[in-house]
């Protein structure tokens, strides 16, 4: 299915991805957002969400976008929390959000932790996010970084560095993304089926 996939690639456009926290999940993560320098991150399951594709071209190159919504969460149980990271499992089917905090700290110790700083406020997801998003099967993932900053992440963002020669420099290793197109309820690069949890495909006309 994979090779099939690869070898279609070319008749298929860029596939866009956007993603949307509804009101009532957004205004409970907002209120419970802290600037405290010293917090540790927090975790929630995602537990009713859904996807609408939006066909803007049917005839090759296929051309779709993909807009999740975040309809409810609730809180995960992390272990091992730090001001960098968090373990948590959230049942299959209910994709992921963290919090990444406000603050720099000197390795994973809270008490030397400042307010900004160089690693605050990251929107990022780091490889360990990305390869924890494979591993699970899931459509998406969301970071929260600052009171009202939700950051969507997807499987195809994990992907092959692009060839060397587009390095600045003989000691960079190129990080690349790629975004394999998407057409209907499947990504077919990935491998993951879009089925919601908890709630349904909308695909508007």
């Amino acid at each position: 299915m994979l090779a099939g996939a690869l070898g279609a690639l070319p008749a298929w456009g860029q596939a866009v991805r956007l993603g949307v926290v509804m009101d009532e999940p957004r205004a409970i993560l907002e209120r419970i957002w802290t600037d405290d320098p010293r917090q540790t991150e927090r975790a929630y399951c995602i537990t009713d969400w859904s996807f609408g594709v939006y066909h803007i071209s049917r005839t090759p190159p296929i051309q779709d976008d993909t807009v999740f919504r975040v309809f409810a969460v609730q809180d995960a149980e992390p272990t091992n929390a730090t001001p960098n990271a968090a373990n948590f499992e959230c049942a299959d089917g209910m994709p992921e959000l963290h919090v990444h905090t406000p603050s720099t700290c000197v390795g994973d110790d809270a008490n030397t932790c400042v307010a900004g700083g160089l690693n605050a406020f990251s929107c990022q997801p780091s490889r360990g996010d990305l390869e924890k998003l494979l591993a699970r099967h899931d459509a998406f993932a969301v970071i929260q970084c600052d009171r009202r900053a939700f950051r969507f992440y997807y499987p195809s963002e994990y992907g092959p560095a692009p060839p060397l020669h587009l390095a600045k420099g003989p000691d960079q290793q190129p990080q690349g993304n790629r975004s394999p197109a998407m057409k209907g309820d499947a990504d077919p690069l990935a491998g993951i089926p879009l089925t919601p949890g908890g709630g349904s495909p909308v695909t508007p006309p």
